[in-house]
């Protein structure tokens, strides 16, 4: 099993080009998802496993896969994905030319009937969704742009990660907007999942502050 690290044991390097994304935006997103899918997987799916399936596809790729067990929500897997995403996006900001992840981390292991039930759900809709995928505004997409939505992912995977009630589903689909536009390099799309990461925050911001002000007025009801 692939545990996520460089043949070293150490963090691949940083780096100025877009290699990361070039490999990325040479597979559309449901070939990506044709591929996990064919592949030959354990009783269970380890993190670092995912890195060996994907191969040098780059942050994109398994933002999108890590993503989608909380668009289509699966119990317990917020967790479990949040964290991951918390690390991918902080090598984002650092500008690292793929994803790695620490030992303990890409031994972290989920359901595999789960994971790919929820892939193949999600399926169609990434189809219907690439229909309007295609290079444009690349300002969005290019090595600078990444970093600064590394620290986008890391704000909005932190929140995924909280056992927040209806907190998990919008801050996941604004990361895998932000996913299917670094994949195949549409800056519309990256937009677009920024700003349903803006939307997200102001959600769960309302729930947080309505189940406060809900456990509030419980504590004054019984012991006030």
């Amino acid at each position: 099993m692939s545990d996520g690290q460089s043949p070293e044991g150490r963090p691949p390097k940083t780096s100025t080009g877009s290699e990361a994304t070039a490999d990325a935006c040479r597979n559309p997103a449901s070939a990506l998802l044709d591929d996990f899918l064919s592949h030959d997987h354990g009783e269970r799916i380890a993190l670092g496993d995912l890195m060996g399936i994907l191969g040098d596809r780059a942050f994109g790729a398994l933002l999108l896969l890590l993503s989608i067990p909380n668009v289509l929500p699966v119990p317990g897997l917020s967790t479990v994905t949040g964290l991951p995403m918390i690390l991918i996006g902080a090598q984002m900001l650092m500008g690292l030319d793929r994803p790695w992840m620490p030992r303990r981390v890409a031994a972290a292991t989920v359901d595999r009937d789960a994971f790919l039930r929820v892939v193949k759900r999600a399926h169609p809709y990434v189809d219907r969704l690439e229909r309007h995928l295609r290079p444009r505004l690349p300002a969005l997409t290019a090595p600078t742009a990444e970093r600064l939505l590394g620290l986008a992912v890391i704000v909005l995977a932190t929140i995924l990660a909280l056992p927040i009630v209806f907190g998990n589903q919008p801050p996941a689909f604004a990361i895998a907007l932000i996913a299917l536009g670094l994949i195949e390099k549409d800056g519309a799309f990256v937009a677009a999942g920024l700003a349903a990461g803006l939307a997200a925050i102001a959600i769960v911001a309302a729930v947080v502050l309505g189940l406060g002000q809900a456990a509030i007025l419980l504590f004054h009801k019984i012991f006030g």
